[in-house]
C-alpha cells in the first residue's frame, strides 16, 4: 500500500512538472514572437510606379516657387534604368547634368538618396537607358526629412495616363521614408530571395537561381497575404522560426524523455543570436533548418524502435515523414542533400542494430536448442522471424521515401517556372538549372570581407555585418549582424569534443545520434572549395545544443550538478542574448556601447 502511496505521489509531481515546463515553454514562446515581431519591417510602402520606355524621354517636376534642393529620395523596383538631372529657375535655362545610374540589384525596394545639391524651381528627369520601375519619389531640402511639395509633373512626350502614368511617382508621399534603413526597405541578401519571391508569385523571369526554390516559395507567402513590403517578406521566415522553439521542444523530449531537458533544448535555440536573426531576415537558412530538425526527428522516432516491439506500419511512417522533411530541406538549399548522409548512417544503424538482435536471438535458439514450451522461444522466435519478415520491405520503401519521394518534391518546386510567359520551360531547363547551381557553387571565385572558413565558425571568430544604418545622429548607430550566443557556441564546441570523446568510451546510441545529426552538417563543409561564411554554421546549431543537454543530463544525474548552476548559465544566456540584441535587431544605440561592451574579439565588427 506504501508503494501506491509512493508511485502515486510520483506520478503526481510528474504530471506537475510536466504542466509547469509546458507553461513555461508556451511563455518563452510568447516572450520570444514579441521581441521578434518588434521593428521586423513597416507594412507602408509605394505600390504604384512608373516606368520609362524610351530614351530621351522627360520628367519635370514643378514645386511653384524657387527651392533649395538637397537631394532625390527614391524608391525603386525591378529593372535598370540611368537617368540624366538637371535644375532651372524658369523652365528655360537648365544645369546640373546629374547621372543617376539605377543598377536593378542593390537599388530594388530599398529607399535611396541622390545628391543633387542645387536650386531652382523645376527639376527634369531625362531617360537615358529605360527599363528600370520607379515607384515614388521626393525631393528633400537640405535640413528636412519631409519631401517637398511638388506642384505638378509633367511629361514629354506627353504623359501616358494609367498604370504607367509619371503622376504615380508622387502620388503616395505619406509612404516615403524619413530614415532609410532596414524597417522601410531590403538588406543583405534580401535583394536576391525577397524580389525573386515577387518574381515567382508574378510568373517573372527568376533573378537569383543559385539554390532551389522551396524557400522563396514560402517568402512569396507572405508576399502575398501582406504585400511586397518589409513586414511582408519577412512574416514567415519569423513564423518559421517561431516554431522552431516548440519543435525543439518536442525533439528534446524524445531524446532526453524528460520535459526539463526538453525545455533546455527550447530555452537555448530561442535564445542563440543567429536563430534570432535569421529569423528576421528574408532568406532560406531558416527553412532550412527547420526542415532538418523535422526529418531527423522524424527518423529519431524510426532509431528508437525495435522491430520486434512494432508492426510495420508503425516503422514505415516516420521514415515516410523523414523523407518528405529530407526533399523539403533539398528543395530549399542545396546543402539540405548533406542531411541524406546522415539519415542514411542513422536509419543503417537502427536496421543492422536490429540484424544483429536478430542473429543473436537466432544463434541462442541453434546453440541452446529452446525447445517450444520454454518461455524464451516465443519471444526468441518473434525476434528472429520479424527481421526476415520486415527488413527487406523497410529497405524498398526507404527508395521510395528517400529517393523517389524527395526527388518529386524537389522537381515540384521548380512549378513557377512552367508559368513564366514566353519562355517555354520544360525537363530540359529544369536540368541545364541543376547544371548551373551546381556550376555556380563550384566555380566560385567571390571573394567577401566577412566570409570565414569551416573552422573559425564553432569558435565565432568572425560574424557577418549584414546591416548598417544611414544618416543616423553622431555617436548614433544602427546594425544587424548575424552570430551565435557566445555563451551557446563556445561550451557548445567544448560540448562536442567532450561528446566525441564519451562515444569512443561508452558507444551511447543516443549521443551517436547527436554526433552524427552534427558532422552530418558540419563535415561536408570542410570539402567545399567555395566562399563560406558562418551562417553555414546554422544547420549544425541544433545538434550542438542537443550536445550541451546531453552533458547537462550527465553532470546532473550522475555527477549531481546543483540546480543553481543550471539556473545561472540560463540566465547568464539570456543577458548575453540581450547584450547583443541592438546589433542583432537594427535597434538605435550608442556606438559607445557596442565598442566598449559587445566587441569581444578584434575581428567582431559591428559598425566602421
Amino acid at each position: 500500500m506504501a508503494e501506491k502511496i509512493v508511485a502515486s505521489d510520483k506520478n503526481d509531481h510528474s504530471v506537475k512538472l510536466y504542466s509547469s515546463l509546458l507553461f513555461l515553454l508556451i511563455l518563452l514562446i510568447i516572450a520570444y514572437s514579441i521581441v521578434a515581431f518588434v521593428n521586423l519591417g513597416s507594412r507602408v510602402t509605394p505600390e504604384t510606379f512608373w516606368r520609362a520606355m524610351r530614351p530621351g524621354e522627360k520628367l519635370i517636376f514643378d514645386f511653384g516657387q524657387v527651392r533649395d534642393i538637397d537631394r532625390l529620395r527614391y524608391f525603386g523596383g525591378v529593372g535598370t534604368g540611368q537617368y540624366l538631372l538637371d535644375c532651372s529657375d524658369d523652365g528655360q535655362f537648365w544645369n546640373g547634368g546629374l547621372t543617376l545610374n539605377f543598377d536593378g540589384v542593390f537599388d530594388i525596394y530599398v529607399w535611396k538618396d541622390f545628391p543633387i545639391k542645387s536650386r531652382g524651381r523645376f527639376v527634369r528627369i531625362t531617360v537615358l537607358q529605360p527599363g528600370g520601375k520607379l515607384y515614388e519619389v521626393g525631393f528633400l531640402s537640405p535640413n528636412d526629412s519631409q519631401p517637398l511639395p511638388v506642384a505638378n509633373v509633367s511629361e514629354n512626350p506627353p504623359e501616358i495616363m494609367g498604370d504607367n502614368s509619371s503622376q504615380n511617382l508622387i502620388d503616395e508621399p505619406q509612404t516615403i521614408a524619413t530614415l532609410p534603413g532596414y524597417l522601410n526597405g531590403m538588406y543583405f541578401d534580401e535583394i536576391y530571395f525577397a524580389r525573386t519571391a515577387y518574381e515567382h508569385l508574378h510568373h517573372i523571369e527568376p533573378y537569383e537561381t543559385s539554390h532551389p526554390p522551396l524557400g522563396k516559395i514560402l517568402i512569396s507567402i507572405g508576399v502575398a497575404l501582406f504585400g511586397m513590403n518589409p513586414f511582408g517578406w519577412r512574416i514567415m521566415g519569423m513564423l518559421f522560426g517561431i516554431a522552431m522553439i516548440p519543435l525543439m521542444y518536442f525533439f528534446g523530449l524524445q531524446l532526453f524523455h524528460k520535459p526539463a531537458y526538453a525545455f533546455w533544448c527550447a530555452f537555448l535555440i530561442a535564445f542563440d543570436c543567429m536563430h534570432f536573426s535569421h529569423s528576421r531576415i528574408s532568406t532560406i537558412d531558416v527553412f532550412l533548418v527547420f526542415f532538418l530538425i523535422c526529418s531527423y526527428y522524424c527518423m529519431l522516432l524510426f532509431y528508437r524502435r525495435r522491430f520486434s516491439e512494432n508492426p510495420l506500419k508503425r516503422l514505415l511512417i516516420p521514415l515516410f515523414y523523414s523523407g518528405i522533411f529530407f526533399g523539403m530541406a533539398s528543395a530549399v538549399k542545396l546543402s539540405g542533400i548533406y542531411a541524406g548522409f546522415g539519415l542514411a548512417v542513422l536509419f543503417f544503424s537502427a536496421f543492422f542494430s536490429n540484424y544483429w538482435s536478430s542473429r543473436k536471438a537466432r544463434k541462442k535458439m541453434r546453440e541452446e536448442s529452446i525447445p517450444p514450451e520454454d518461455p524464451l522461444y516465443e519471444p526468441l522466435r518473434h525476434e528472429t522471424t520479424t527481421f526476415r519478415k520486415y527488413g527487406w520491405r523497410i529497405i524498398i520503401w526507404c527508395v521510395l521515401f528517400f529517393i523517389i519521394i524527395p526527388l518529386v518534391i524537389y522537381s515540384a518546386a521548380f512549378t513557377p517556372y512552367l508559368f513564366v510567359p514566353n519562355r517555354g520551360h520544360g525537363i530540359q531547363d529544369l536540368i541545364q538549372y541543376q547544371i548551373n547551381m551546381y556550376n555556380y557553387h563550384k566555380n566560385l571565385k567571390a571573394t567577401h570581407g566577412y566570409a570565414s572558413p569551416w573552422w573559425q565558425w564553432p569558435l565565432l571568430i568572425k560574424p557577418i555585418w549584414m546591416y548598417e544604418g544611414k544618416g543616423l545622429p553622431t555617436g548614433k548607430i544602427s546594425s544587424i549582424a548575424t552570430m551565435g550566443n557566445p555563451l551557446v557556441w563556445w561550451p557548445g564546441t567544448l560540448a562536442l569534443l567532450a561528446g566525441m570523446v564519451s562515444w569512443f568510451r561508452k558507444r551511447d546510441r543516443l549521443l551517436f545520434f547527436i554526433l552524427i545529426g552534427f558532422l552530418s552538417q558540419y563535415v561536408p563543409w570542410v570539402l567545399v572549395p567555395r566562399l563560406t561564411f558562418i551562417y553555414h554554421y546554422f544547420p549544425s546549431v541544433p545538434f550542438v545544443i542537443f550536445c550541451i543537454v546531453y552533458l547537462l543530463q550527465l553532470f546532473r544525474e550522475k555527477y549531481h550538478l546543483p540546480n543553481v548552476v543550471l539556473i545561472l548559465y540560463a540566465i547568464s544566456v539570456l543577458l548575453v542574448f540581450l547584450m547583443f540584441y541592438p546589433v542583432m535587431s537594427g535597434m538605435i544605440v550608442d556606438k559607445f556601447y557596442v565598442g566598449r561592451f559587445l566587441r569581444w574579439l578584434p575581428s567582431w565588427f559591428f559598425y566602421i
